[in-house]
């Protein structure tokens, strides 16, 4: 078991830091999300979808 980790630890680096990328992009976007923000990065002026994503508060 240890000949094949050590065979192939480029591969196991390289997977490690691809899903460590991968959970902070999606960490950000939850983040921004219950922060209020836009998930686009366009602005909402125009956008078809903009009362679904900031709802009026009556």
């Amino acid at each position: 078991m240890l000949a094949y980790i050590v065979s192939h630890m480029g591969y196991i680096v390289v997977t490690l830091v691809l899903i460590l990328i991968v959970a902070a992009v999606i960490f950000r976007m939850v983040r921004d999300k219950r922060s209020g923000k836009g998930g686009c990065g366009c602005g909402c002026s125009g956008c078809a979808n903009a009362p679904y994503c900031h709802p009026k508060v009556p």
